[in-house]
């Protein structure tokens, strides 16, 4: 496979959206950027390097959108997320 080769199985879309990560029963909040944005996942920034729990709920008031998401991987400030559906489990 080619380094150019797209491995993603749903087209995402390029995004500049702000999101919130919510935590501990919504008690903690982390806002982000959403820079891309699929039927299955997201990729998301933050001002500063954040680790993140492997669960959490993320929502992009913008999209009217608010799912249950589970990290894929992280590099710094930025991570991949999946959004996991109850049923899914």
């Amino acid at each position: 496979m080619d380094e150019g080769d797209e491995r993603r199985l749903k087209k995402r879309w390029r995004t500049a959206l702000k999101g919130q990560i919510t935590l501990n029963n919504r008690s903690s909040v982390l806002d982000c950027t959403v820079k891309n944005l699929s039927d299955i996942g997201a990729n998301l920034v933050f001002a500063d390097v954040s680790l993140l729990p492997q669960d959490f709920e993320l929502d992009i008031p913008s999209r009217n959108l608010r799912v249950q998401a589970r990290l894929i991987w992280s590099r710094g400030a930025t991570h991949g997320v999946m959004f996991v559906h109850p049923d899914a489990d």
